[in-house]
């Protein structure tokens, strides 16, 4: 099972994008007035998506819904998003943790993804990404943070550390081809139960469409693990999809 285009799917969504392009990211290096504006998705729009989301989880697995993983702060947008769903849905059991390094897309990035990125790209220091998130009346402090290299952080040790077993929702916002595959290896033990997964750049730069990116990691992801199967749900814009994940009986 995977969500592979054919090649006749292929054809038709390079002619429909010529004329209605998928939007691209406001901003990917340099300096900006205000970081925290720099949202592709208005937040209140993924507070209405994360909501749907947890209630969807409540009904296939009750008020232990699980915790949400998120790949990938930048400014906060969406983990603050998350926080303030979680607070209006009355889930405080669901513990969120946020893992980036706070530097950027990773050194080598410019080397995949037919050279979309460079390394770099969409950089918040913790300290922005926090001062973002007090703008909303967010706790940081309620919040996990991992923080580091994907190859430094995402391992059994910080599994076993942060007491990681009980997956609900998980966003996937790290752009690479590269990192989301290491993100979805690292979660593939941790899944044993339904799990929401989201990607936020599944069509970012057509990425979908040149077999590359987040596109090309859950497609082998799916190939490679049987044991799961996957059913599309509805997501919270156009360049994105989103997940639901479940082993199968």
């Amino acid at each position: 099972m995977n969500y592979r285009y054919s090649p006749i799917q292929r054809t038709l969504k390079r002619i429909y994008r010529k004329f209605n392009p998928v939007p691209k990211s406001p901003w990917t290096a340099g300096h900006v007035d205000d970081i925290c504006a720099v949202n592709l998705v208005p937040p209140q729009k993924l507070v209405d998506f994360f909501k749907d989301c947890l209630a969807r989880l409540k009904e296939i697995k009750g008020n232990e819904v699980g915790d949400y993983f998120e790949f990938g702060v930048f400014n906060g947008n969406s983990i603050g998003s998350m926080y303030l769903a979680r607070e209006a849905m009355g889930l405080k059991s669901t513990r969120l943790f946020g893992f980036d390094a706070f530097q950027g897309l990773p050194p080598g990035a410019e080397k995949e993804d037919a050279g979309v990125d460079k390394a770099g790209f969409s950089t918040c220091s913790f300290e922005q990404m926090q001062q973002c998130l007090l703008r909303r009346n967010v706790n940081s402090n309620e919040i996990t943070w991992v923080k580091g290299w994907y190859n430094e952080t995402l391992n059994d040790e910080t599994v076993r550390k942060l007491n990681l077993r009980k997956i609900g929702l998980v966003f996937i916002d790290c752009d690479t081809y590269s990192s989301s595959k290491a993100v979805l290896d690292f979660l593939e033990p941790l899944i044993t139960e339904p799990v929401i997964l989201c990607f936020d750049d599944w069509k970012l730069y057509d990425l979908d469409i040149k077999g590359e990116g987040e596109y090309r990691s859950f497609n082998e992801f799916l190939e490679s693990n049987p044991q799961f199967e996957a059913e599309e749900i509805k997501s919270y814009n156009r360049k994105s999809r989103t997940f639901l994940v479940k082993p199968r009986k």
